[in-house]
């Protein structure tokens, strides 16, 4: 077991009066969420961005102009308010860097010291026009978890979430302003990773079996009416781990003969895949996973794909 708690916030994405109405809410959220027992937060796309959406609004602020100059400076009050919380957070802004337009969220500890970023690698054709330049994925590693990213756009491009599943990210997490499609579902269950999505309308916390594990967000008339909150926290086993079916599924019985209750085994049948964890603190998965020489889905493909390839002419 490798259990980790992530919340996601679906702030709501209304005109704010200035920039500190909206980091005032969001640091709300992000005690709220440490209270709750997380220990990362996400927040939703540009959090600099209080004005809402730019479409057909006259409040708009282009963005460039709404980017962060000292984006440390002037994110004070939530990196403070996560700081005091004891909570990690993924903090996404506009800023500009040496006349640069950059889209990016900066993954801070629970000290408040800056783990890395991660810049959007597919601007939208808005952002080209305003100067913005893709960029490289690049993992961060956080808790003992390798964790990747994608910013809104990003995730309608396979190969942003390919070459960070290639290189290993056990958890993608993605800022947006959009919901992020279903394809981000199939996205987990294909390369057995987790996803954290912080969107306003509808936030995401989805596991490898493609299967949320939470979820909400401003499509409940609930929130609009200004009842509840909105923010949506599980917690992970990033212990758990998918096997297709070929090389495994004969070691299923043994393993749940000699383990009992102490192994959770689940079985996705369409995508012959079963999925397994431990209940044991004393029992690590990958003790499970030698004694009884299974294969990670992950793995297992990955091989395929090489056996192949040194056959092709």
């Amino acid at each position: 077991m490798k259990n980790r708690t992530i919340s996601v916030v679906a702030q709501s994405n209304r005109d704010f009066d200035s920039l500190e109405q909206k980091l005032t809410e969001a640091a709300e959220w992000i005690e709220l969420a440490a209270r709750q027992g997380s220990q990362l937060v996400v927040l939703p796309e540009m959090v600099n961005s209080y004005c809402g959406d730019g479409v057909g609004n006259p409040r708009a602020i282009p963005s460039r102009q709404a980017a962060l100059r000292d984006w440390q400076a002037e994110t004070t009050l939530v990196r403070e308010a996560a700081r005091r919380a004891n909570i990690a957070l993924a903090l996404p802004v506009t800023h500009i860097e040496e006349d640069r337009l950059c889209n990016s969220f900066f993954l801070l500890d629970k000290n408040g010291v800056c783990l890395g970023r991660y810049d959007k690698a597919f601007p939208t054709p808005s952002e080209l026009d305003e100067g913005m330049l893709p960029a490289k994925p690049a993992l961060m590693e956080w808790e003992g978890i390798a964790l990747g990213g994608a910013i809104c756009f990003d995730t309608c491009f396979p190969e942003v979430i390919e070459e960070q599943a290639a290189a290993g990210a056990q958890l993608i997490l993605v800022p947006s302003l959009w919901p992020g499609g279903s394809q981000l579902n199939h996205f987990a269950r294909q390369h057995s990773m987790r996803f954290a999505l912080a969107y306003p309308a509808w936030s995401r916390i989805i596991d490898i079996d493609g299967k949320e594990m939470a979820s909400g967000g401003f499509r409940h008339e609930t929130l609009r009416f200004g009842f509840g909150v909105p923010v949506y926290t599980a917690t992970i086993n990033f212990g758990r781990v998918a096997l297709y079916g070929n090389h495994n599924q004969e070691k299923i019985k043994a393993i749940s003969q000699k383990y009992g209750d102490r192994v959770r085994i689940s079985f996705d049948q369409e995508n012959v895949l079963f999925f397994l964890d431990t209940t044991d603190p004393a029992l690590p998965e990958e003790r499970v996973i030698a004694e009884f020489d299974l294969i990670p889905s992950r793995k297992y493909f990955e091989d395929c794909r090489r056996a192949v390839q040194c056959k092709r002419i």
